[in-house]
């Protein structure tokens, strides 16, 4: 694969798991949703820390720093 293609595929699994998480929806079902497949989808919710580029939480508006 392109790199630069499979860094942006990253990002957005990335912040599809982040969203769905916030919604409280299952980052599985939105994975699917986007036409990730299973086999990728089953190694980035099973092993997180091995994920490429992990989106940090979002900082909440009360918070100082």
């Amino acid at each position: 694969m392109e790199k630069r293609s499979d860094y942006k595929t990253a990002l957005l699994i990335e912040a599809a798991i982040h969203e769905a998480q916030e919604e409280r929806r299952s980052p599985a079902r939105a994975l699917a949703a986007l036409g990730v497949p299973f086999d990728v989808a089953m190694r980035v919710l099973t092993r997180p820390d091995e994920r490429r580029h992990v989106v940090p939480p979002p900082r909440s508006a009360g918070a100082q720093g």
